[in-house]
């Protein structure tokens, strides 16, 4: 495979549900958030904002034999020629509980702050399992 051209970081509480998901689906939510690290720009479904949900900006990507979206953000901020992917959220899907809980973390997100304090890399969380 090609050269990473982002580095991926989850919120902390994206690495608590990755941490809480069933061993069937690990593999699955494994290989859809390498492929953020070649291809997040390319990957995803842009969202927009709804009544209950603001996530203009951030993209999500639905494993559907897994019953898993994964909501994410590609920043503008670059780490040794990276730009930053940022991992919101990792939920089952159940009606709109992701685009909540998301909404909720990204409203709240500083990414100036969060990149730097209390995220975790990608290459760091993986295959904790």
């Amino acid at each position: 495979m090609n050269e990473a051209r982002f580095e991926v970081r989850l919120d902390p509480e994206a690495v608590k549900e990755y941490q809480k998901l069933d061993n069937s689906v690990v593999k699955l939510v494994n290989k859809a958030i390498d492929e953020l690290e070649y291809r997040a720009d390319e990957v995803g479904k842009k969202l927009q904002n709804k009544e209950n949900t603001k996530l203009s900006g951030c993209k999500e990507i639905k494993l559907r034999d897994a019953g898993i979206r994964i909501i994410f953000i590609v920043t503008d901020q670059v780490v040794n020629i990276l730009k930053i992917v940022y991992v919101i959220a990792i939920e089952k899907r159940n009606r709109d509980k992701v685009f909540k809980v998301a909404a909720r973390r990204y409203s709240e997100l500083s990414l100036e702050d969060s990149l730097t304090k209390n995220e975790k890399q990608w290459s760091d969380s993986k295959k904790v399992k």
